[in-house]
């Protein structure tokens, strides 16, 4: 949760000061109606966020399903997480699963249950979908006020994309790792 709202901070401390030295020298626009701007954009972004959610919650199951191909972690990708860090700040990403659905995905609870387990995959691939669909919509704030779209629009739809992307590479560096319990867990219960 830290380290997202010192993102949000830095995103608007950054665009703000942008907005206000170049708004306006440049675009000889006040630094009321620029900081208006950035407000109005913040709360766009958070209401696309909002809809997003609850579109891709009544999706059909049958598109969430965690062993579909196109939801495939390729051990490239596992390798670049790993580059990037992963480990040392996946946990400081807020996890809102247990507030807005009643699932928490913070730690595994039962790693021995595969209905469980499958629920937590589940879980990962609506998270996925939700940030990645939110991180290039966001992109929409861009039209929010065309006279400042380069200094306002832009920079937090980057910082927007920069937050929704944290999240996708968290869902998918944990979902191989929850898939390979879930297959043991199988190969036990045939083994018995």
């Amino acid at each position: 949760m830290k380290l997202y709202i010192f993102i949000i901070l830095i995103g608007c401390i950054f665009t703000s000061i942008l907005a206000v030295y170049v708004g306006t020298r440049v675009f000889s626009v006040s630094d009321g109606v620029i900081l208006l701007s950035i407000l109005f954009s913040l709360v766009f972004l958070l209401i696309i966020d909002a809809v997003v959610a609850i579109i891709v919650r009544i999706l059909p199951k049958k598109w969430i399903n965690p062993f579909n191909r196109i939801y495939k972690v390729h051990k490239w990708e596992s390798k670049l997480y790993l580059r990037l860090g992963i480990r040392k700040w996946k946990d400081l990403i807020p996890e809102s699963g247990k507030a807005l659905t009643g699932f928490g995905k913070r730690e595994v609870e039962n790693i021995k249950d595969n209905t469980y387990l499958y629920k937590f995959m589940e879980e990962t691939v609506y998270a996925e979908i939700m940030h990645l669909v939110s991180a290039f919509l966001g992109f929409l704030v861009v039209f929010i006020n065309l006279k400042l779209w380069l200094i306002v629009g832009l920079p937090l739809a980057i910082f927007n994309l920069i937050l929704q992307i944290m999240p996708v590479m968290v869902q998918r560096y944990n979902r191989p790792k929850l898939m390979l319990a879930y297959r043991r867990n199988e190969k036990y219960a045939q083994n018995r």
